[in-house]
């Protein structure tokens, strides 16, 4: 199930793909700011870092990926026009993040492992070989994640962080815009490391239905956007 960095990068070059993405919550995202590094669900644990709580946090452990860094080949907000479910924040990170000299083999995903079932073979949950790659990656598949599994829970992404997108829920705190309040905690966070980040407000698709599942929402604007618990 494991297949080559610089192979995978030539595929999904070819397709399309200039970036890697990850969602987040304010609070995990600061952890990752301040650290220089994408970290594994059980790594930030380990390390005595914040982060949200997931949804998906007891089937991580459950299939033994709590370890495992996740990336999407799309900016799902955008795609499905309507909230990320993992957070507002999305990290875009240079493909050539796969070019990294003695990158680990890579294992891509063929479902989200919240549809994974008991005992099923392991050919059903994860691309077996780069020809099959070639033959069934679609760019924008949500089931298809590039999976980083064998790189101690944690990926140095000072150098190729492009950009950040966040989300602007039009919501406020005791006067506060969640925006700012979240803008400001990013900010501060990559200074700590040194990283030089660009926060662009996201410019959602007609009919996206973000604005109206925030404001229907307001524990889960609370729970994402703060910084700290």
């Amino acid at each position: 199930m494991e297949l080559n960095a610089l192979q995978v990068y030539e595929i999904l070059k070819g397709r399309g793909v200039e970036f890697l993405h990850h969602a987040n919550s304010v609070q995990t995202t600061c952890s990752f700011l301040r650290s220089g590094r994408l970290m594994s669900r059980g790594s930030i644990i380990s390390s005595g870092l914040g982060q949200t709580p997931q949804y998906s946090d007891e089937i991580d452990k459950k299939y033994g990926i709590w370890f495992d860094v996740f990336t999407d080949t799309v900016d799902i907000h955008h795609r499905a026009s309507r909230r990320n479910i993992y957070g507002p924040v999305l990290l875009k990170i240079k493909l050539e993040i796969l070019q990294v000299p003695y990158m680990p083999p890579l294992w891509i995903s063929k479902k989200n492992p919240t549809k994974w079932v008991d005992g099923e073979p392991l050919a059903n949950r994860w691309c077996s070989s780069i020809e099959e790659l070639k033959n069934q990656f679609i760019k924008g598949e949500f089931d298809q994640m590039i999976v980083f599994r064998h790189i101690g829970g944690s990926l140095p992404i000072k150098e190729y962080v492009s950009d950040i997108i966040l989300d602007e829920p039009n919501q406020e705190y005791y006067g506060l815009k969640f925006y700012d309040l979240a803008a400001g905690a990013l900010f501060s966070s990559a200074g700590g490391s040194g990283m030089q980040i660009t926060i662009h407000k996201r410019v959602c698709n007609y009919g996206c239905k973000c604005q109206i599942e925030y404001s229907s929402n307001p524990e889960a604007v609370i729970k994402y956007y703060f910084p700290y618990t």
